[in-house]
């Protein structure tokens, strides 16, 4: 390598560093403000990144299961009867997940039948297949079901249930504290005997 080759490598190699420098904010120059990101919504950003394929074999299963649930049947009854419903659900989990969170919480496609009076066995149905998804958000969601005295018993005893299956000891943990229920402290109570 000549002299000049090597001059020329030193001299791109200082102008490379100093404009490093410069770029990294550690010389005074013009400040940029950097907007903080806001945060979006966990089950939104899944939601889009649903095929529309996925998504209405998704909607067209969790429909199936909303009008079983509407007859007069029991809940086992429910649960045989939507065993394809499952299959499709726990076949593609990724996409059923947030849409079974919605309906679970009675949010969006679900918000307009919340009230009616069987809507509960839907979102029960629901629950209980969020203990097989694998996950870690549904947590949250199970854990507000089981904290609200006004929600139904039975939603609030499946929702410990699936949280057991979850293996989420520590909110067993606080929940058995703060519930005053004893129908369903005493399911949590079991459930946290399962892991001992």
């Amino acid at each position: 390598m000549t002299e000049n080759q090597i001059n020329s490598q030193t001299s791109r190699a200082a102008a490379l560093a100093l404009g490093l420098i410069l770029m990294s904010g550690c010389y005074p120059a013009k400040r940029m403000i950097v907007q903080p990101e806001v945060p979006r919504d966990y089950w939104t950003e899944k939601k889009q990144r649903i095929s529309p394929h996925q998504k209405r074999a998704v909607l067209e299963a969790l429909e199936r299961v909303r009008k079983k649930a509407s007859s007069d049947s029991s809940l086992e009854s429910l649960g045989i009867s939507t065993l394809k419903e499952a299959v499709v659900l726990l076949e593609h989990p990724s996409p059923a997940a947030p849409f079974i969170a919605d309906a679970i919480e009675g949010r969006d496609l679900w918000s307009g039948i919340k009230g009616e009076s069987y809507y509960w066995k839907f979102r029960y149905w629901c629950i209980d297949m969020a203990g097989y998804m694998d996950e870690r958000q549904f947590a949250g969601l199970l854990v507000s079901i089981v904290s609200r005295e006004d929600e139904k018993d039975e939603l609030r005893i499946r929702s410990v249930m699936t949280l057991r299956e979850m293996k989420e000891k520590e909110n067993l943990r606080k929940l058995f504290m703060e519930t005053k229920n004893s129908a369903v402290r005493e399911e949590i109570a079991r459930a946290l005997l399962y892991f001992d």
